[in-house]
């Protein structure tokens, strides 16, 4: 026997089902508009969405090949001095920047010798150090 004035469970699970749809078809719909929609201009996270407006695009490029070329010629570096037989630790005293600078070759020398380079990052870029005979010998690119 039925009271009156109460629903059957069937009603409520049907309007949740209906609601729940509604609210990934909503979802759905203002993804599908920020992507290929009038708000988006079909890009989600384009090259643009963290650069700064008054960075131009020539300034962008350079940095970014400055840092690039860095970037390759330190890694390089390493990579050619460990295949030598070299080993990589971080410089732990303090850097004052009084240094015998070498070029490669005389640096890749002294740290083939020695088999031990050390590491520091500077604000200009990375560089790389040498200890050999009460000398810091300097290296970078």
């Amino acid at each position: 026997m039925r009271t009156r004035g109460y629903r059957s469970g069937r009603v409520g699970v049907l309007a949740t089902l209906v609601l729940l749809f509604s609210i990934v078809l909503f979802v759905g719909s203002l993804f599908w508009l920020s992507v290929n929609g009038p708000w988006g201009g079909g890009q989600i996270f384009g090259d643009d969405l963290f650069k700064p407006a008054s960075m131009t695009e020539e300034q962008n490029d350079e940095t970014l090949q400055n840092t690039t070329d860095t970037f390759w010629n330190i890694t390089m570096a390493m990579d050619d001095l460990q295949s030598s037989g070299c080993v990589f630790t971080e410089y732990t005293s303090e850097y004052t920047g009084d240094t015998i600078q070498l070029d490669y070759e005389e640096f890749k020398a002294k740290a083939i010798k020695r088999k031990i380079v050390f590491t520091e990052e500077t604000p200009e870029s990375p560089i790389l150090l040498v200890s050999d005979t009460g000398n810091l010998y300097e290296w970078r690119p």
